[in-house]
């Protein structure tokens, strides 16, 4: 993995590797939904705070390449590669989920469930 400028950089490099928006992981770490997006169009770098949430919530993570940028993005034996694709082992089961949330007909069909006044719970 090369190195990254800043911590935002590879910030974002994560969440691209988690195939997720910019949007959801600010809101993952408690910020505001344009959080990181206002970081980088003001050339600035993410907060200690938001540092620790991050390293805390995101377990797979290497927190050594996070703040410094060196060794691997994430810890040993976090890796799993299947069809080509690499994903973190906790990670796998959550993209398979998003993808599959994805597709219209599932939305459709969670809608009708949703919206369904006679659902036993």
């Amino acid at each position: 993995m090369d190195k990254k400028n800043n911590i935002l950089d590879r910030v974002i490099a994560y969440a691209a590797h988690l195939g997720i928006s910019l949007r959801s992981f600010s809101l993952s770490i408690g910020a505001s939904a344009g959080y990181l997006h206002r970081l980088q169009s003001a050339n600035s770098n993410i907060g200690g705070d938001f540092i620790e949430k991050i390293i805390q919530l995101y377990t797979e993570l290497n927190p050594t390449w996070l703040v410094t940028g060196e060794g691997d993005m994430l810890k040993e034996g976090y890796s799993v590669e299947e069809n080509g694709e690499q994903y973190g082992r906790k990670d796998f089961f959550k993209q398979a989920l998003l993808n599959y949330l994805d597709d219209e007909e599932v939305k459709g069909k969670l809608r009708e469930t949703v919206n369904n006044k006679e659902l036993d719970f």
